[in-house]
């Protein structure tokens, strides 16, 4: 099964989850490891809502000229 994810790419397969960013870098998570990540978003769910609501962008935005 695949999914997208914001940058990420995910794909479960038998030997665990594959999770690639658009840039290319891969994780390849083990049963275990992929079951510790659910563990650690479900005990901080409520704290990651929160930080979604109030995230602003942390770099300027740059304008670049055509030509420059």
């Amino acid at each position: 099964m695949d999914a997208i994810i914001g940058r990420y790419r995910l794909r479960m397969e038998e030997t665990g989850l594959l999770l690639t960013h658009e840039a290319g870098i891969i994780f390849d998570m083990t049963p275990g490891e992929t079951l510790a990540l659910l563990n650690f978003i479900s005990a901080y769910r409520e704290n990651l809502e929160t930080i979604e609501v109030e995230t602003a962008p942390r770099l300027k935005r740059i304008l670049v000229e055509e030509g420059e």
